[in-house]
């Protein structure tokens, strides 16, 4: 049978996932299902089943008021995340070829519920076979070999290793993942290359607080409500929606340092005295284009910027090169 390695990051605001051949995709977590395969129109979204079950369409594509968005904890062992799953596995073209796939998959939870998520991920998902069905009558056969997990910033980290771009060294480096709804932060002894417990931390606060928090700015002057996507894109960007022009740079910059505060004074707070032992931060995930440079406050000079088409899959990448390592 055919073997496959891919690597995915189920995020609370986007699914990000990594190709055998290292292609990078990613698409909004969230799902609906599908009614209207029979009405003949011919549309060009692409419309799975997994295992017979009903139609659903995924990330931009769906509408609709029975979107499904993974939100609570343990979302890789939830019903709920096992379309978001099949649409990762079937956009990273697994099992293109026609012939049965055993699939190992490298992914990541939050640490502050690593331990938890961890056997009920593996119970859920390992040995699970899916047979994917697309609209247009491609069938493909997966069976998930083997589950590699790791906390989130762990990822990040075996990339930044396979790169070179962290060396052996007296000192710490703090890999700070700015997801959508939490930051994860990762401490590495950088002499011996080993994760600092002690100093490993979730913080309950990422970039979904300053969208919600433009989007009610945005309302208040407007008058109505602005779709998620629509307040995220405006934190960096001028948009236009239902005639009006909001958002950018200058309205966001308040609001992105509010959350640039929160995290320094958490990082502070835990990192305490080993403050002057930090020779290396590292802003990674959804947030870090918005907010990473500023964290560079804690360490002044020591800010390791990830290169931009990397930033978003860092950890994507490192899950990924932790599947492969499980196979040598």
């Amino acid at each position: 049978m055919v073997s496959e390695i891919i690597g995915i990051d189920l995020g609370y605001g986007d699914t990000k996932v990594v190709s055998n051949n290292n292609e990078k995709i990613k698409f909004p977590s969230r799902w609906s299902p599908y009614m209207v395969e029979q009405w003949g129109i011919g549309g060009s979204m692409t419309v799975l089943r997994i295992n017979g079950g009903d139609s659903f369409i995924f990330g931009e594509d769906a509408a609709g008021s029975n979107i499904r968005e993974p939100l609570g904890d343990g979302r890789l062992a939830h019903d709920d995340s096992l379309p978001l799953i099949g649409a990762a596995i079937w956009l990273a073209g697994v099992g293109r070829n026609g012939e049965p796939v055993d699939l190992i998959i490298g992914s990541g939870t939050p640490l502050g519920r690593f331990n938890q998520e961890l056997l009920a991920s593996k119970e859920f998902l390992e040995g699970k076979t899916l047979k994917l069905e697309s609209s247009s009558g491609e069938v493909r056969n997966i069976t998930i070999k083997r589950m590699i997990m790791r906390p989130q910033g762990v990822g990040a980290a075996l990339y930044l290793l396979s790169k070179g771009m962290i060396e052996k060294q007296p000192g710490f480096g703090v890999v700070v993942d700015i997801g959508s709804r939490t930051t994860d932060v990762l401490t590495v002894n950088l002499k011996n290359m080993e994760p600092v417990v002690d100093l490993c931390f979730s913080i309950e606060s990422g970039i979904g607080d300053a969208v919600s928090q433009l989007g009610r700015l945005i309302a208040k002057e407007t008058g109505f409500v602005i779709p998620t996507d629509i307040a995220r894109e405006a934190l960096s960007r001028v948009v236009t929606f239902k005639q009006k022009r909001f958002g950018g740079p200058q309205v966001a910059e308040p609001i992105l340092n509010q959350l640039t505060a929160k995290v320094l004074d958490s990082l502070r707070a835990n990192l305490r005295a080993d403050l002057d032992r930090l020779v290396a931060i590292i802003p990674v995930g959804g947030g870090a284009a918005l907010i990473g440079d500023k964290l560079e406050e804690l360490a002044p000079g020591f800010l390791i910027k990830i290169p931009d088409e990397d930033v978003q899959y860092a950890n994507c990448l490192g899950y990924k090169d932790a599947a492969q390592r499980s196979e040598s």
